[in-house]
């Protein structure tokens, strides 16, 4: 990774929208995405409850991840003690971080950084950079940085955005390089991690880039939302992510909304409690998509900022101090709420309506293995005005679930706003309903 170069260059995404890519989810859950249409609730004016095939909790669980610095000794992340507290309270299992070689002094501080994390259950996307120093991109260099890693590594990632890099030849660099990465991969004993694209910071430079589909098994987008909701960035360009990834599944490898709220420089902040709301349905918006994994930015704030002036040091869901912010508190709560390690069985399917709905919400049905329905609701609007520089209130939803056969019992949760249940209903055919605009967890048991 590129670290604060990256960063600093943040401004150039303001006006990138992302590709909305209608490919197939990693192949554990590919077979539950037929027919879905998650982006709208079903309903509108309608008493007749309609069935729909649910998605797996364990699989939307594990589509969350989050970016990380661990090389970054000087700053928030120097603080281990911290990091490994916070990776564990969020219940987030996926990390996306840069590989670096020095001496072995400093490979085995950084990497027992990642050893300590795995005993915790993370596993690795590993940024693969030129710019790293790391020599030439060979079986040996991979398997060695797997070892040194405690083999915490489930794929391994091309160059981060060379697009902005300044390289004049960068497209040849890029391709050359996964080109070595891939095949690398392709040598190391099995299971081999997966070999995920190049990151672009803007996307109409995939085509300079061009189809190098053969070198990698997912795509690679950095779609940032730019201060606004964020099913904005799925809007267009749908041949040109098929022009540079195929058919093949992709990754959101950076995300998020940064609240240095008084940089007018370059990228619009949002305010902590909008990030709030709009980050737990970045990852709800990215899993109806059929988006295999996004990693949100990032973990921490890097360093203090207390003049709220410079996006670079504002992308944590923690502050630099280490307190965690309403996002993080948010994150947790919907994995707490939703969280599953097995596959469903089936049945999967549900039948549910919404009397009185409109185009604004949006939902995800999911399935967990005890055979709990978990149906989330959102309205998908604007919760922060960019021209005002303030939050936005949006009144509830007013409506009712209206389920097929009775349910033995219904609980709602409001993630953004509390750990323990809303309400509890038992032995209901219908409930009512108030859809806010951030995610209500609508959790049911059938009968």
């Amino acid at each position: 990774m590129t670290s604060y170069i990256v960063r600093d260059n943040r401004n150039l995404r303001f006006s990138v929208f992302c590709l909305f890519f209608a490919g197939v989810l990693i192949a554990s859950t590919c077979g539950m995405l037929k027919s879905l249409d998650s982006s709208v609730a079903r309903g509108s004016h309608s008493q007749i409850p309609v069935q729909e095939k649910a998605l797996s909790a364990s699989a939307f669980i594990n589509s969350i991840g989050v970016n990380t610095h661990l090389s970054y000794f000087d700053c928030t992340y120097g603080n281990f003690a911290l990091v490994k507290q916070e990776v564990r309270s969020i219940g987030i299992r996926h990390l996306r971080d840069g590989i670096h070689l020095q001496d072995s002094a400093y490979n085995a501080k950084l990497y027992d950084r990642w050893i300590e994390l795995g005993r915790l259950g993370i596993r690795f996307d590993a940024v693969v950079d030129p710019r790293n120093q790391l020599g030439p991109v060979t079986p040996a260099l991979l398997q060695h940085i797997e070892q040194l890693a405690g083999n915490t590594i489930e794929s391994f990632e091309g160059p981060n955005e060379l697009d902005i890099s300044g390289m004049a030849d960068w497209v040849a660099v890029d391709r050359d390089y996964q080109k070595d990465i891939f095949s690398s991969v392709q040598s190391l004993p099995a299971p081999r991690p997966l070999v995920i694209a190049p990151s672009l910071a803007f996307v109409n430079n995939g085509k300079a880039f061009g189809g190098n589909v053969g070198a990698f098994d997912e795509g690679n987008l950095h779609p940032y939302p730019a201060g606004k909701m964020p099913s904005v960035v799925f809007s267009e360009q749908l041949e040109l992510a098929r022009t540079v990834f195929g058919d093949k599944p992709i990754a959101i490898t950076e995300s998020g909304y940064h609240n240095a709220i008084n940089d007018l420089r370059d990228q619009p902040a949002v305010s902590e409690p909008a990030a709030a709301k709009y980050i737990p349905r970045l990852v709800l918006e990215n899993f109806t998509k059929q988006i295999a994994r996004t990693y949100l930015y990032e973990l921490f704030d890097v360093r203090p900022d207390p003049g709220f002036a410079r996006n670079a040091m504002h992308w944590g869901l923690v502050r630099a101090d280490g307190t965690e912010k309403p996002a993080f508190v948010a994150v947790k709560n919907l994995i707490q709420e939703l969280n599953d390690i097995a596959e469903p069985k089936p049945p999967f399917e549900f039948s549910w309506t919404l009397s009185d709905s409109n185009p604004a919400i949006h939902h995800l049905l999911l399935k967990k293995s005890n055979g709990l329905f978990d149906l989330v609701l959102w309205q998908e609007v604007s919760s922060y005005s960019r021209g005002l520089r303030g939050d936005q209130e949006n009144p509830a939803v007013e409506t009712m679930l209206i389920m097929g056969k009775k349910a033995r019992r219904v609980t709602l949760f409001e993630p953004v706003l509390q750990e323990a249940p809303l309400k509890r209903y038992a032995d209901a055919m219908s409930v009512r309903l108030s859809i806010p605009d951030h995610p209500l967890v609508v959790e049911i048991e059938p009968e």
